[in-house]
């Protein structure tokens, strides 16, 4: 036999590791793995954006891999850990004051282990006293695992997932293919499909109780993650330099592992929302040809200015259902603070609703709410036989729950967050915020916002819920397995819960954008974060309201010079890595805005690229053949009407037009007609036009952000605009956008 033949190699990846004193296997302690652990820490981590978060992981044995695959055990743990109804975990933290949500999750799955984490969102309390936090969690877990999950918990979630693969929607065919050979390797042939979507056997049970056999204190790698532990984060990890401690946990561990189950935290019941009648109400139709329009809403009978549309389902044969609700009134944002208090009013809305609809989520139901500028929106979906119950809950809510301090602190400290991370976004999307605050005056200023929180009290927030929509406009759009008297009733259930007097048409709201003059206006402003490295440049050309085929023309050269400017300034003179063109609309006003960000170049000299290529392109569309052109105009007219192959994007798309007041609901395919009679000599001249240096109507607002690390040498421009608007989106209601738009 000949000798065996030895590579030399280099050190061990796990050298690299070493520094970072994390274990690699189970008997070199900080918690992962099942081995016994000498001395416990938990890992300080401080993150680049702003988060408050603890973490528990587990490296666990998988006893029966094909058990496992057929009976997903970590469906029900999610489950049981996520929940939201009284009794859950999250609601005993919501109720102290210490977290905002849970997520569990499986990082990493092979046949022999799998990598669990549990994760808490704290508030500024919760981290101050994240032990008490992970106390509860790992009460909870000792709970299930003493008590035993109830036999329902299993059932509940094989239902679902009975259904939810019955009635799927579906998919685009590279997703499709996609997911189902990554199941190929691990199902046999006869459950490629339906593996990776049915609980199945009666392994559940068994599998879950050694998972939470696992999941003790001992076990857990803890991670606490937030910028306020940077004091004690000494130490930086040699690949990406995230700065990171190691605090000794000893005592903790051993008071999580003698803590009593706490009272306030219980099991969760049956579902009584999971659906029993799945009948289809209406008579189906034939699939629709290629090309042929769907199905418009009709309008029912309402009372006061109301407007109700409805689309009974005779296409996709699902017993699903839609519902939306909008209520036009000018109460929430007449000033910062009255926007903010707006954005906390819903904010402890939905989290009140998440609780109230938890169990309807589970079983399939979809409610969401929010506000506007200019309105207050429902938004339901989901298996239709429930869903005029759960409309009715959701309505009655908004003027009926308790507004808390505890909730109004973690929304305050939410929003706050989230306005300074605003600010440190890359420079690109600065720079379309930017843009943003330029074209609409109505909006406010991330700092204008953070000042009006500041000021904000719970008692602003209690007085706007009690006034609430006692004056608006409603308009609502109800859709799928529904009959007519069905969705009727609903929409009066929803009336009744919610009352609002009629709003007098000189109250709408009405939201402007302003009007560019031709030539141009440049805005300079440095970056908010002073580690970016990045510039940025942002090009917006207004085009206007959609006349004519200008959006068409508008579409069709933003598809073309999105290549070429890619090819141009990206691949060949490597600007930097994000380079694109794309058209745009903002409150019924049209245009072309191209973005490049990079760190080779100052935002000047970005643009002065981009006009350059700008001036070649003229050529570029004069030389395009025909063949090639036709290509373009072929696959956009496609795309256009390639809308509505799903119940819920059908729903998505007419309500876009309802809410917008444009209700041209046969849009999709009048435009794709119009599309192939797009001409060279029409879109030449919309470029000269509106595109082209020097054109008459082209209206330039070029946003440029610079890098704290190269700031621009003199002051920063502010080029002023004058106070010109567009005429606000006339109401399309009635209007024969067929003869209107003279298609043939």
């Amino acid at each position: 036999m000949s000798p065996p033949i030895v590579i030399p190699i280099g050190p061990p990846a796990s050298a690299k590791y070493d520094p970072l004193g994390l274990p690699l296997s189970p008997d070199q302690g900080g918690g992962l793995g099942s081995g016994a652990v000498a001395s416990p820490f938990a890992t300080l981590v401080v993150p680049v954006r702003e988060q408050r978060a603890v973490s528990a992981t587990w490296c666990l044995p998988v006893a029966d891999f094909d058990t496992w695959l057929a009976c997903k055990p970590q469906v029900a743990l999610s489950q049981l850990l996520t929940a939201r109804a009284d009794g859950s975990l999250l609601s005993l933290l919501k109720r102290e004051g210490l977290g905002t949500a849970i997520e569990v999750g499986v990082e990493e799955q092979t046949r022999s282990f799998a990598v669990v984490t549990a994760s808490l969102a704290l508030t500024e309390a919760g981290l101050a006293a994240w032990p008490t936090a992970m106390g509860h969690l790992f009460s909870y877990l000792r709970l299930c695992h003493e008590k035993g999950v109830p036999s329902h918990v299993f059932d509940d979630a094989k239902a679902l997932a009975q259904l939810g693969f019955r009635y799927a929607e579906p998919s685009q065919p590279q997703a499709f293919v996609t997911a189902t050979a990554a199941s190929m390797p691990l199902y046999r042939p006869a459950a490629w499909l339906s593996g990776p979507s049915l609980l199945e056997g009666a392994g559940g049970p068994p599998t879950l109780r050694q998972l939470l056999g696992g999941m003790t204190p001992r076990a857990a790698m803890v991670e606490v993650c937030a910028k306020e532990v940077a004091p004690k984060a000494p130490l930086s990890e040699p690949i990406y330099g995230t700065r990171y401690g190691r605090q000794p946990i000893e005592g903790e561990v051993a008071a999580w592992e003698a803590a009593p189950l706490l009272p306030e935290l219980s099991l969760p019941r049956p579902n009584p929302f999971i659906p029993k009648r799945l009948a289809i109400k209406a008579p189906q139709t034939l699939p629709r040809k290629e090309g042929e329009p769907s199905p418009t809403p009709s309008l029912l009978p309402a009372a006061d200015g109301a407007r109700v549309h409805f689309l009974p389902d005779r296409t996709f044969g699902r017993p699903r259902a839609f519902a939306y609700f909008l209520w036009r009134s000018p109460e929430f944002y007449t000033s910062a603070r009255t926007a903010v208090t707006a954005e906390l009013f819903a904010g402890m809305l939905a989290e009140v609703l998440q609780e109230a609809t938890y169990e309807a989520a589970q079983a399939g139901l979809v409610a969401a709410s929010g506000v506007s500028s200019d309105a207050f929106t429902v938004q339901l979906g989901g298996y239709d036989e429930r869903l005029p119950a759960l409309a009715t809950l959701v309505a009655s809510t908004v003027r009926s729950f308790e507004p808390t301090q505890a909730a109004f602190e973690r929304k305050v400290d939410i929003l706050r967050r989230q306005l300074r991370d605003a600010e440190r976004r890359q420079p690109i999307s600065l720079a379309g915020y930017r843009r943003g605050l330029a074209l609409q005056p109505a909006r406010f200023s991330n700092e204008q916002l953070a000042a009006a929180a500041g000021e904000v009290s719970l008692s602003d927030v209690a007085a706007m819920q009690g006034g609430v929509l006692r004056e608006a406009q409603l308009e609502a759009f109800v859709a799928g397995n529904l009959r007519e008297n069905e969705a009727a009733e609903m929409v009066r259930g929803v009336r009744a819960a919610l009352p609002a007097a009629p709003l007098a048409a000189e109250r709408l709201p009405v939201r402007r954008l302003r009007r560019l003059p031709p030539g141009g206006a440049t805005r300079q402003f440095l970056a908010g974060n002073p580690e970016e490295p990045n510039g940025a440049l942002e090009m917006y050309l207004q085009v206007g309201p959609d006349e004519g085929d200008d959006w068409l023309h508008l579409l069709l050269l933003s598809q073309m010079i999105d290549k070429a400017v890619y090819a141009e300034l990206r691949t060949k003179q490597q600007l930097g890595y994000i380079v694109q063109c794309g058209s745009t609309e903002a409150d019924g006003v049209r245009g072309l805005v191209f973005i490049v960000q990079s760190s080779v170049q100052p935002p000047p000299e970005l643009e002065a690229r981009l006009e350059a290529f700008l001036r070649l392109f003229r050529g570029t569309l004069l030389l395009t053949s025909d063949e090639e052109l036709d290509t373009y105009r072929e696959s956009l007219a496609a795309q256009m009407q390639d809308v509505d192959q799903r119940a819920d994007g059908q729903a998505s798309r007419l309500w876009a037009e309802v809410a917008t007041r444009r209700y041209d609901f046969g849009r999709p395919w009048r435009s794709s007609k119009r599309m192939r009679r797009v001409t060279r000599d029409g879109l030449i001249g919309f470029y000269d036009k509106y595109i082209a240096a020097g054109g008459a109507g082209r209206c330039r607002l070029s946003t440029q952000i610079f890098s704290q690390r190269s700031p621009p040498k003199g002051p920063l421009r502010d080029d002023p605009l004058p106070d010109a608007f567009f005429p606000p989106t006339a109401d399309g209601f009635g209007v024969d956008w067929a003869a209107d738009r003279a298609v043939v």
